[in-house]
């Protein structure tokens, strides 16, 4: 009976010892400890932007919130200002302002069909967005310091993995070329119908954040922005009927494909069973605001 127990015991202890020294592994790195000392952060940054709506697109049927569809040629870009707030060791809070470009265009899809119908939009926008940061993974050994660069501390640099959701707004504002000169679309109402001006925006996504120097870090972060909205290229359902447009801009807008007899009135010109999308790939300074 006692040599049974003995070899549980030594068994569980062969088990155990492996659990325990990665255990012990994963806290080193997984280290929180002085967590508050980062509690207020400022960052400023710049972006780079990409939309998945009606135009464009790859060279086959298009699929929803697919990154696929992104043409190159249509990178946007813009800046960004935002405000962070750690209530939690897991858990902070973002204010954040952009003010970014949105592009895209028909001629930059191989799909037959879409290259014709050559609608193409260009629109600055606006956004305010407030969002719920899970910091999943963290490295916080030197308090308010990101980084520390004597050999006595080598395992200085602090280090930040997360994920994100939340809640904004942003303005949209469709314009495109007519006659060498860049047209406001809503005005126009290309589809015989007015749309609004500002959409809610639902921001996902993840990032990281890592020290530079002991003051400042840099976070790279990639959102997807789901919107409420199918008119920021300002392309959604159909065609107008004949002789409800009248100004010559808005006639050549609504349809300025080289053939438009392949798109009459009436027929269909954008999807309107599906909301845009569009996406943020963005590089930001970091600075710790708490008081040193």
């Amino acid at each position: 009976m006692f040599q049974n127990k003995s070899v549980a015991l030594c068994f569980l202890l062969v088990i155990s010892l492996p659990i325990a020294s990665q255990r012990l592994k994963w806290e080193n790195f997984n280290n929180r400890a002085n967590w508050s000392s980062n509690r207020l952060e400022a960052q400023v940054g710049f972006c780079a932007t990409q939309f998945t709506g009606d135009l464009g697109g790859a060279s086959g049927q298009g699929k929803d919130y697919s990154t696929k569809d992104m043409n190159k040629q249509a990178t946007g870009k813009g800046v960004q200002a935002a405000f962070k707030f750690r209530f939690n060791r897991y858990f902070a809070t973002k204010t954040e302002v952009s003010y970014f470009e949105l592009k895209g265009s028909d001629a930059y899809t191989d799909n037959p069909r879409r290259n014709a119908r050559n609608l193409s939009f260009q629109s600055y926008n606006f956004e305010f967005s407030q969002r719920l940061e899970f910091i999943f993974l963290a490295q916080e050994f030197n308090g308010q310091f990101y980084r520390l660069t004597s050999r006595s501390r080598q395992k200085g640099s602090n280090f930040q993995l997360y994920t994100f959701g939340g809640m904004g707004f942003a303005t949209y504002n469709p314009k495109a070329n007519y006659n060498g000169t860049l047209v406001a679309l809503r005005p126009l109402k290309t589809e015989g119908q007015d749309y609004g001006k500002a959409t809610f925006i639902m921001p996902l996504g993840f990032g990281m954040r890592f020290g530079l120097t002991k003051q400042i870090r840099i976070g790279i972060e990639a959102t997807c922005f789901k919107t409420f909205t199918d008119y920021m290229d300002d392309v959604s359902t159909f065609y107008p009927e004949a002789g409800v447009l009248t100004d010559p801009a808005a006639l050549y807008l609504s349809n300025p494909s080289k053939s438009p007899e392949l798109f009459p009135p009436g027929s269909r010109r954008g999807d309107l069973n599906q909301k845009d999308t569009y996406y943020r790939l963005g590089v930001s300074l970091i600075f710790n605001l708490k008081r040193r």
